[in-house]
């Protein structure tokens, strides 16, 4: 990719993700002061690459943290269910990553991923990305320009370290899921650590700029809406259209059957959704593509009026992995 062209996506993308009315950046941002109480979380560990402290807290089962990692004070939040106890139970770990311009405590309130993993017993982080010098925040998925020089990967992968060390989770249950440019970012995890299971994207894709090489097998669910205006479900210069992201890890997971199945029509707008499936693969990996007729670029809740409830359809996806 050329510098003219990342500059140029640079501008195009603040552009569409600031104008996307259900774009995390409209909704409010909890400061971390809602409620106190102290928070239960796993043991208080230092690991080398990361140094953790605790920022606030916003119940006994939520809280906000910051480490230094590389150039950046990275943050996330954490939230575990009820009465978790890390000397005696081992989760599944599931990161949730935001947009461009978003913010964790954002992707925390309108994605609902506190209840599902209240009632499913995992581990939910929102991780915030880093904020370039135009005061938007990303991630480094090579699409971005002002955001190459991050170390986003590596950032993970000490996070996973961390988590292993302190929260005692269940090594073979590691997820990631994001909406837009966090997808793109999941997709990249994917393709770069072995300690990531399966990944969720909601509105993102691969980047044509980035050479995927996956280090393992991975199940993949992708969500888009085929009237999308900002990541075109169609593809473009620097993304993947969300069939041939679909096909990459079908042929990566050698995967030897496929159906695609018609999803009813819950708001009765007349138009569907599709599910696209890739099974019978190497190790029991499949992947799954959402096609849903006739909208944009957002997160999908049958509360907002669409057919799905992306957020559920994402965890009952890892739950079989």
């Amino acid at each position: 990719m050329n510098k003219f062209f990342k500059i140029f996506f640079n501008t195009l993308f603040i552009f569409h993700c600031s104008s996307d009315v259900s774009s995390e950046d409209i909704l409010s941002d909890n400061s971390g002061n809602e409620g106190g109480g102290d928070f239960t979380g796993g043991s208080n560990q230092t690991i080398p690459e990361l140094t953790v402290e605790l920022i606030s807290t916003y119940n006994n089962q939520t809280a906000s943290f910051a480490t230094p990692y590389g150039s950046f004070m990275r943050n996330f939040i954490v939230h575990t269910p009820p009465n978790f106890d890390y000397q005696t139970e081992s989760l599944p770990l599931l990161f949730v990553l935001h947009g461009y311009t978003g913010r964790a405590p954002s992707i925390r309130e309108y994605s609902g991923f506190d209840q599902i993993a209240d009632e499913e017993r995992f581990i939910v982080v929102y991780v915030q990305g880093t904020t370039d010098q135009f005061g938007n925040t990303g991630w480094n998925v090579n699409l971005v320009a002002s955001f190459l020089g991050v170390d986003d990967v590596g950032f993970f992968k000490a996070l996973i370290k961390y988590f292993k060390a302190s929260y005692n989770i269940d090594s073979n249950k590691i997820f990631s899921s994001g909406m837009s440019l966090g997808g793109f970012m999941s997709y990249r995890l994917a393709c770069e650590l072995e300690e990531i299971n399966s990944i969720g994207s909601v509105t993102g894709s691969m980047a044509r700029y980035y050479q995927c090489n996956p280090p393992k097998k991975s199940s993949i669910i992708h969500f888009h809406g085929m009237n999308d205006a900002v990541v075109p479900y169609n593809g473009v210069e620097w993304s993947y259209s969300a069939k041939a992201a679909h096909d990459f890890w079908k042929n990566h997971n050698q995967c030897n059957s496929q159906n695609e199945i018609t999803i009813p029509d819950f708001n009765g707008d007349g138009e569907h959704t599709t599910r696209l499936i890739s099974y019978d693969c190497e190790e029991n990996k499949s992947v799954e593509l959402y096609s849903l007729e006739g909208e944009g670029h957002t997160w999908w809740k049958k509360s907002w009026g669409h057919d799905i409830n992306t957020s559920e359809l994402i965890w009952q996806f890892f739950q079989s992995q």
